[in-house]
Formats: structure tokens, C-alpha cells, sequence
């Protein structure tokens, strides 16, 4: 699927994560995470199919036994690798067949509401030959004394010999003749071996072996010549245990080598249905339900709800062959740009088999491209303005769009020339038209709205504003042509009155403000406490006498008598007697030239604030955050 923006600007991005998050398995989540979209029929149907039945399994409310195959994984590798898995390991592998035993049993108990799965599960090669192999072999991460009748017999002389060491040793320490020898009565361990604390000038004196010397040299860690022989013979018991364990251990490691691939499949097969179920654990998540699709391009979303919008306004709309493209009016922060993210977000979660958060069945057709030209598309690394920026990436869309192909255009032809970018977008959405393709689109250009509203191929809709309360409902309301309420955004943002009243004026048909300012610089000359009254304007370049440099003139403090300009990146506040005047601004920048950019301290922050403005979503959530 080819995707000019990415589909990130969809969101597409942070639905998958959401979709891995109820996975179980790492496999699992790192699948659902990097998984595309298909377009094809069969396929999505299968999909559909799979995560209809896992919703009806986990509407059953009962455990369904699953186990994590992670380690498995490495188990497997490190028999490959000629290892012997330890006792703990070979437990693992135990519960991971159980548990697929149990499974395919569970599901084949619910194989009338979850045939698909069943089938899946029952392709699964149980191994109960070696799983009894190793529960009667392994218990709490031992070898159990039944795996070998030599083993046994081993450990129970293993047993004898530390019960008559320790007799021994209690028997030296309590023989009086011994009591004068002994520095502390009692057994210490020394070099893996028991030995008992004795005074140094006694060590000859003894029959035994001397293990150890304290570092003062006053004592000697000494072994009576029977526990000698005991020691000896523990360690050889302990040994000869070891190596039985170790090829008791190695033949369940080659057994389990033996069925390896088979093994292989299981965790796969865990791993697909660990994506099933999180599919049917995302629809109950938000209340979704099972689309209808097909490759006919027709589009119908009955109230269906952003999943990642809180309290989502729900959007109904239908686009069909005949009239396959449909343009969006309104405010801005009127839903707009919503509208398109969501509806390409529902084709997208349709095509990886997502049920969808609506309240009826909607058609979703399957396209094999979804290109977006949504937000800011400036390309700064490469000196790209945003008319520029935008031109190259429908230059792509209109070279690879066809009949099966989405396209999602916010406010096209922006960025130039009203009059040039909507007669250019004009002949975009005819010929992406003409081409079959899908379109929704969105626009403040009176003349596009016209294009659209005599065009028969076109579907015109408005966001909804309710005008006695001055607010948007954020309501999409098919047939109508929406205002783009310049006037109420510009009175929330905090213009002024006199100049909303000079717009409604204008908008009126009232002759244009042409009246000039007047201009004037008054300055007394002596130096009483009398107010010196200066007057400059937004953008002129000043000279700060007391700072000996030029700044560009912000506005005036005049409670303070003083002004703040901007020098070098900074706002600083200047009396207004230090101010001297040297070009003003409307001999300097063109009419209707922007002076708050003249301010910019950091262009990241303004490009920020610039997109809360425009009712970015996106800005809006990363506010919040």
C-alpha cells in the first residue's frame, strides 16, 4: 500500500500500538505493531472472520488457557545448540505443551462459534509423550528420585554419609579429651569442606587433616580422619549424582530436539491466534462492530467514532461511484480535519481486520492506496515553502492514483494566490475525479465551494456551527455548504472590536479604510518631570540610546512612559526618551506584510502556536500532553 505522508498523519500508528498492547506474546505485539493493510478481498474476509469468532470466544467470559512462548523460543535455540536444558527449563517446555493441549481442547468445545480458530488450533501437534516424560521425571526443578533407580539409590547413601559426618564431627566436639583442643565448639565450612576450629599448638597432635589457618595463624580448621573419609565420600557420591542427572537431563533434551519443528509450529500457531484474540479484545475495547467491505469504491460510515478522540462527535457519511467525492466546509476547529482522519482511519483498521467503533455495519471498500495531504507540509530541510511543499506531494498522488485509490485533501491550494491555488485545486479534484478515485476534501475558497455545489459528481457537506451560541457542534451535515466563521475565530482569539467592526464593514460592501495615520514626534527639550510623548509604530527600527544598538519597536508601556523593543532575540523595555526613530516599517515591508514574525524568538514554538490557531488536532493533543 502506498501511502505519500504516511499514514501517521491517520493515526494509523498509535491504533496498532493500542492493538498490540492486548497481545500477550512479544511475537505477537511486534507483528501487530508492524503490520500493514491489505487490500485484498479475501484476505481482509479471513481476517474479519477470525476476529469475529475471538469476539465471540471472549464473550463467553471463561479462561481461555494460553501461554507465553517466549521462552520457548530460546529453549528450542538452546538445544540446537547442543545445551542441556536444566531442570527449570524442561518445566517450561512442559507447561507450553499442557497448555496447547488444554487449548485445543477448549476450542474444540466451542467449535460451532469458533470454527475457524478450532481449525487452527487442531493443526497443532500435541506431545503427551513428552510432556508425562517430563513431569515424571522433573518436580520443583529437580530430577525426582523415581527418573532412575541408581539415582535414588545414590541419593540415599548420598544421605547416610552426611548423616555420619555430622555424627562424627558432634562427636569430637563433645569427647572431653578433645575440649582443650577446640578454639570454638562448633562446625565451621571451610572450602566447601566441615571441619572443626582448633587451637594451633595442638594441630600436631591429631589424627586427621588440617583444611584451613586463620589469618592470625591461632587457629586451625581440622578434619578428624573419619570425616576425611566421609568428606571423600560424599564428594564422590555427589559427583556420580550429577552425572546422572546430566544424562537424565540430556535425553529429555534430545527428545525435545527430536520434535523441535513441530514445536516450532505451536508457538506460531500461539502467535497468530495471540493476534486474533487482541483484535477481538480491541473491538470490546471500544464497543465495535463488524464492517461490510467491498471493491466497488462504496463508502458508507454509519456514526462511526474516532477511537482515539474522548467523547467523539459521531460521523456519518456515504460516497459511491457516482458521486465519489466529497467536500467538507466550515471553521476552522470545526471537525473538518477530523472528519478526514477518521474516515481513512476506518478503511485502514477494516483492512488489518479490525472491527470498527460504529453503531451500524458500515460499507468500507478495500483501496490499494490512501494518500493524505493533511496539516502543515513545509519542508524546511530541503527549503520548501508550503504551497511548494504541498505541489510536490500532489505532483505523487495524481502520478500513482487510480480507481482504487483514497484521497484526503485539507484545504488544497492554500499557501498562494486565493484566486491561481483554487482554480489549480479546482483541476486537481477534477482530474483525480475522473481517474475514479475516492476523495474527500476540505476548503474555505468560495469558488471551490461553488465548483463542488454545481458539480454532479460531487457531494457538498458543512461542518455544523450553532449560531446562537457562537459554538460548533462539530457535526457533519451532508448537502449544505458550511461558513468558514472568520470573524467568530478572530473575536475568541482576542481581536479587537474596532476591527471586527471594520471587517463586518468591509464584508458588508462599505468602502475600504482608506484613511492615513497621522504622524508625529513630540519631544520637550528641557529636562523637567514633564511626560516627553513620542509616537512609533508596530515594526519600526529604532535606536536605543542607552543601549547603543537598533532593535525593531514592539509597543508602548505607557504607564511606565517606556516602550518594549525587540533586540537581538530579545524583548527588553526602554524609556521612551532613549528611543530615536530610523525607518518605519511601511517603508520597509509590503502592505498586509505579517509584523508578529518580525517578533519570532523560536520558530518551532511559532509554527506551534500558528497550528493551535488553524484548530490542529494534533497541536491540540500535544498541549495537553
Amino acid at each position: 500500500m502506498k501511502n505519500i505522508n504516511n499514514n501517521q498523519n491517520l493515526n494509523f500508528t498509535q491504533v496498532k500500538d493500542i492493538l498490540a498492547q492486548q497481545a500477550i506474546t512479544i511475537a505477537a505485539k511486534e507483528q501487530l505493531s508492524s503490520a500493514q493493510p491489505s487490500s485484498n478481498l479475501h484476505k481482509v474476509e479471513q481476517l474479519l472472520n477470525e476476529t469475529e469468532e475471538a469476539v465471540k470466544i471472549l464473550k463467553l467470559r471463561q479462561h481461555i488457557p494460553f501461554a507465553s512462548s517466549e521462552d520457548i523460543e530460546h529453549l528450542i535455540t538452546k538445544a540446537e545448540k547442543g545445551l542441556i536444558l536444566t531442570p527449570d527449563d524442561l518445566e517450561k517446555v512442559a507447561e507450553f505443551l499442557r497448555v496447547n493441549r488444554l487449548l485445543q481442547r477448549f476450542l474444540a468445545r466451542h467449535e460451532q462459534l469458533a470454527p475457524l480458530l478450532n481449525a487452527y488450533v487442531q493443526d497443532m501437534t500435541l506431545l503427551p509423550d513428552i510432556e508425562d516424560a517430563i513431569y515424571t521425571t522433573i518436580e520443583h526443578g529437580q530430577v525426582r528420585d523415581e527418573a532412575d533407580r541408581e539415582l535414588a539409590k545414590m541419593r540415599r547413601n548420598l544421605k547416610k554419609s552426611v548423616t555420619e559426618l555430622k555424627t562424627a564431627l558432634n562427636h569430637f566436639l563433645t569427647s572431653k579429651p578433645n575440649q582443650k583442643m577446640i578454639r570454638d565448639a562448633m562446625i565451621v565450612e571451610k572450602e566447601g569442606y566441615a571441619t572443626i576450629p582448633i587451637k594451633a599448638n595442638y594441630k600436631n597432635q591429631l589424627s586427621g587433616t588440617i583444611v584451613a589457618v586463620s589469618n592470625g595463624g591461632q587457629t586451625v580448621y581440622f578434619q578428624p580422619a573419619k570425616v576425611v573419609r566421609l568428606n571423600q565420600q560424599i564428594t564422590n557420591l555427589k559427583a556420580q549424582i550429577r552425572n546422572l542427572e546430566l544424562a537424565i537431563l540430556g535425553a529429555l533434551t534430545a527428545k525435545i530436539y527430536d520434535v523441535k519443528d513441530d514445536i516450532k509450529r505451536n508457538i506460531e500457531l500461539i502467535t497468530l491466534l495471540d493476534m486474533i484474540f487482541a483484535r477481538g479484545k480491541f473491538a470490546q475495547k471500544y464497543n465495535c462492530i463488524r464492517p461490510k467491505i467491498n471493491r466497488e469504491n462504496s463508502l458508507v460510515l454509519r456514526a462511526v467514532r474516532h477511537p482515539l478522540i474522548i467523547n467523539p462527535v459521531p460521523l456519518t457519511l456515504e460516497l459511491t461511484q457516482e458521486n465519489s467525492v466529497l467536500m467538507i466546509t466550515g471553521p476552522n476547529a470545526g471537525g473538518k480535519t477530523v472528519a478526514l482522519k477518521t474516515t481513512g482511519l476506518m478503511i485502514l483498521m477494516t483492512e488489518l481486520g479490525l472491527f470498527l467503533p460504529s453503531d451500524k455495519p458500515c460499507d468500507i471498500p478495500l483501496m490499494d492506496d490512501v494518500f493524505t495531504l493533511i496539516g502543515d507540509h513545509q519542508d524546511l530541510d530541503n527549503s520548501l515553502s508550503t504551497f511548494s511543499a504541498e505541489m510536490k506531494d500532489i505532483a505523487m498522488i495524481t502520478k500513482y492514483a487510480q480507481f482504487h485509490s483514497l484521497v484526503l485533501l485539507d484545504e488544497l491550494g492554500t499557501g498562494t494566490d486565493p484566486n491561481e491555488g483554487s482554480a489549480l485545486a479546482i483541476g486537481i479534484l477534477q482530474e483525480l475525479y475522473l481517474r475514479g478515485c475516492l476523495i474527500m476534501a476540505t476548503t474555505h475558497y468560495s469558488s471551490i465551494k461553488d465548483f463542488a455545489k454545481q458539480h454532479d459528481g460531487f457531494i457538498t457537506a458543512a461542518m455544523d456551527f450553532d449560531l446562537k451560541n457562537l459554538q460548533p457542534t462539530y457535526k457533519l451535515k451532508i448537502g449544505s455548504i458550511g461558513n468558514s466563521r472568520a470573524l467568530w475565530i478572530a473575536k475568541k482569539s482576542g481581536i479587537p472590536e474596532n476591527v471586527l467592526h471594520q471587517a463586518e464593514a468591509i464584508l458588508a460592501g462599505n468602502n475600504l479604510p482608506l484613511s492615513l495615520k497621522k504622524r508625529f514626534v513630540h519631544q520637550r527639550k528641557n529636562k523637567s518631570n514633564l511626560v516627553v510623548k513620542k509616537e512609533f509604530h508596530k515594526g519600526d527600527i529604532v535606536y536605543a540610546t542607552n543601549l547603543k544598538e537598533e532593535g525593531i519597536f514592539y509597543k508602548y508601556l505607557p504607564t511606565q512612559n517606556a516602550a518594549k523593543i525587540f533586540v537581538a532575540k530579545e524583548f527588553v523595555e526602554v524609556p521612551l526618551r532613549r528611543l530615536q526613530l530610523r525607518r518605519l516599517a511601511k517603508d520597509l515591508y509590503p502592505k498586509g506584510y505579517n509584523l508578529d514574525l518580525l517578533f519570532v524568538k523560536d520558530w518551532q514554538d511559532y509554527k506551534f502556536n500558528r497550528d493551535l490557531d488553524r484548530g490542529s488536532k494534533k497541536a491540540y493533543k500535544k498541549l495537553k500532553h
